[in-house]
């Protein structure tokens, strides 16, 4: 899991709404990266419970993804 700030309503007022900062598991984050100029994350930051423990395009939750590299 990574805590990423992602491209999100551009036409909105709030810079939170613009780019908001989501949790992603790794497969998401790995495929974004394969994406080339059509990706979607900003920036990436260390996992952070804080702001949720699935991720916010899959559903994956930090626990099955866990269980998976184990």
């Amino acid at each position: 899991m990574k805590t990423c700030t992602v491209y999100g309503d551009m036409q909105a007022d709030s810079a939170a709404e613009q780019y908001p900062t989501v949790p992603l598991c790794d497969d998401c984050v790995s495929e974004d990266s394969q994406a080339g100029p059509d990706h979607k994350i900003v920036s990436q930051q260390r996992y952070n419970p804080a702001f949720g423990d699935t991720c916010d395009w899959c559903s994956k939750t930090a626990a099955e993804e866990a269980a998976d590299k184990a």
